[in-house]
């Protein structure tokens, strides 16, 4: 058994030799057997799950080749590979990996059982520093004050540093008696977990950290982050699940801006589950940027949200108005309520409270009223058209749910924005896709869009919008799949072949009454032909 097992492995090896022949991405044709053997050949391997009518694959597709390419002599080595998850002989590691998009991309560091997220960029250059960090230590040890200042200096003013590499956002510097024991394990198991978002450093002497020159207990935390002054500091217990936590919480920004990289991650961090508080303003300046940093520290329980750019503000409706008043705006997912029954079961909806025409002097009272459950809940909805039997179905805030979620067709959904020109360029084939079901007399799958600046977007967790346009398929079952293929109609109609539900056709109430429509009419011209 042991002989047979070590052929396979050597008939595998020999095959993805092979593959690489041609190019340096290995090419996974076996499943989840021939990913599980490759992942425990090489210390660290990267997998691409892909489609073949995916358009973001096609466009990856070169970049990962020669990403690839450049990445096969690094030392230590790191491999690409790419399985496609249409192929029924990978169906298997589709479905180990949950793979529900495309390009889906994880990383394994010899253990098959434990992948690990891929969060980086999509181009060579990207991929390439990406990986490379990934195989390098998640910390740097300083030994210097000047090394220490310099490190902190980049962190809180975006400076240039030789000594760190990654140029993140924010710093964390742990003050420990030795680099080894407990506490240095667990600051090392935090420092892996959040190495693509944070720097993490390590000094063993206090004093090389100006913050400490009043006396740091070791072990310690002292985190600096871009744009403020102050330097949160923990010196609570060095378990790694309540580092963790700490400085996962400590490192989201004050004051959230969207029009920076660090704003825009930390958004996307947030997800739906923390209560923010959105202020529409015309520009950040200094001292509303102190106000807002001031009423997050007092509201830690609230994210403080800061847009300048309608587009930004487009995502909360909300419009910057000619008298330089801000508006305010509290979302909560916590203060929801369960939908009809006729949606999918335990769907929720979070509540927003709008003030307009305010000043962040306002915010504070703001705050209380929605606190004490003194707001009254705002939702921002267009109309209905009055017609609404064009080839593709116009959604609304006020009608999503109970129209997608009847449990009756198949729906294929663009969340877009009218002045999108992915989404001007799209709405040519997307009609042509939808004409055709009309005309074929196909009611079970619904082409329908949704305008993301006239309405509140649907707080299903699986409907997320992170820009325009968006596109999902929604099954009458409830399933929800993402689609970022081609705009091509050729290419959208063989996704919706591919993801369908229902079966072509009239809808069986439609038929139902087609049918006695039909006898009816066979009835009256008999009665006709007797007289």
């Amino acid at each position: 058994m042991a002989a047979r097992a070590l052929l396979l492995l050597l008939l595998a090896v020999a095959g993805w030799q092979a593959v690489l022949g041609g190019e340096d991405v290995i090419t996974i044709t076996g499943g989840k057997k021939e990913l599980e053997a490759l992942v425990k050949l090489h210390p660290f391997v990267v997998i691409e799950f892909y489609a073949p009518w995916c358009g973001h694959c096609k466009r990856l597709e070169p970049e990962w080749a020669m990403a690839a390419t450049t990445l096969k002599s690094n030392d230590p080595p790191i491999v690409l590979a790419k399985l496609d998850a249409t192929e029924e002989g990978n169906e298997d590691a589709k479905a180990r990996y949950r793979i529900g998009g495309f390009p889906t991309i994880k990383m394994f560091k010899g253990d098959p059982n434990r992948p690990i997220e891929y969060e980086g960029p999509r181009d060579e250059a990207g991929i390439v520093r990406y990986l490379r960090k990934q195989v390098m230590p998640a910390y740097t040890q300083l030994a210097s004050a000047e090394a220490v200042k310099a490190a902190a200096m980049e962190a809180a003013d975006l400076l240039s540093c030789a000594s760190r590499p990654s140029h993140q956002d924010v710093l964390v510097v742990a003050v420990l008696e030795a680099a080894k024991g407990r506490a240095f394990d667990a600051f090392v198991e935090v420092a892996e977990a959040l190495r693509n978002d944070i720097d993490f450093v390590v000094v063993t002497d206090a004093k090389l950290l100006p913050e400490c020159s009043g006396g740091c207990k070791a072990p310690s935390l002292v985190m600096y982050k871009a744009g403020e002054e102050e330097r949160p500091r923990y010196d609570g217990k060095f378990d790694a699940g309540k580092l963790r936590t700490w400085v996962a919480r400590q490192a989201v920004p004050l004051v959230i801006r969207p029009d920076t990289p660090a704003g825009s991650k930390a958004l996307q961090k947030l997800g739906r589950a923390t209560p923010r508080l959105v202020v529409a303003a015309d520009k950040a300046s200094p001292e509303l940027v102190q106000q807002l940093q001031a009423l997050s520290k007092a509201n830690e329980d609230l994210a403080v949200v800061l847009a300048t750019e309608q587009r930004q503000l487009d995502n909360y409706g909300l419009t910057l108005d000619c008298t330089c008043k801000q508006e305010l705006l509290i979302e909560d997912p916590k203060a929801s309520h369960s939908l009809a029954a006729a949606q999918v079961e335990g769907a929720k909806e979070g509540a927003k409270y709008l003030q307009s025409g305010a000043s962040v002097a306002d915010a504070s009272g703001f705050i209380k009223r929605y606190q004490e459950g003194k707001l009254e809940r705002y939702v921002r909805s267009e109309e209905p058209p009055a017609d609404n039997n064009g080839p593709v179905f116009v959604l609304t805030a006020k009608t999503f749910n109970e129209t997608v979620f009847k449990g009756d067709r198949d729906f294929f959904i663009e969340f877009y924005a009218p002045w999108c020109g992915h989404c001007q360029l799209l709405a040519p084939a997307f009609e042509a896709v939808g004409k055709k079901l009309q005309d074929a007399n196909d009611d079970g799958v619904v082409l329908a869009k949704f305008d993301c600046t006239t309405n509140d977007e649907p707080s299903h967790a699986k409907l997320v919008v992170h820009g325009y346009r968006t596109m999902y398929f929604v099954t009458a079952t409830g399933d929800v799949y993402s689609y970022d293929g081609d705009r091509s109609e050729k290419d959208l109609y063989k996704f919706i072949t591919y993801r369908r539900t229902t079966e072509p056709g009239p809808l069986p109430s439609k038929a139902a009454d087609a049918g006695k429509q039909a006898g009816a009419e066979l009835k009256d011209e008999d009665s006709k032909e007797e007289l």
